[in-house]
């Protein structure tokens, strides 16, 4: 399954709760499966594209980020996947 993923980084962190999350980071790394991570050019948020089977390794992934982070994670179907359906239920 295709998982796209939204963060934004909480408001009002301080420049050394910033070095702690890029710390973190620098250890932990993205979950696994992940196709690209990308971060807006103005630093408002971020999105992580993800293909796996099983959620749950990147959800423990993203557990070491939380105190930092907050996250919307939604299940996509490529459109060839979808169209089918869609059309089938157009009747």
């Amino acid at each position: 399954m295709i998982f796209i993923t939204t963060y934004k980084v909480k408001p009002y962190l301080s420049k050394q709760e910033t070095r702690e999350l890029m710390g973190v980071f620098a250890k932990e790394g993205d979950g696994p499966g992940v196709t690209g991570h990308y971060l807006a050019a103005d630093g408002s948020h971020g999105v992580v594209i993800s293909e796996a089977d099983d959620l749950a390794p990147a959800y423990r992934n993203l557990l070491n980020y939380t105190q930092w982070i907050e996250y919307d994670t939604r299940a996509m179907l490529t459109i060839e996947q979808a169209v089918p359906h869609i059309l089938d239920a157009l009747g």
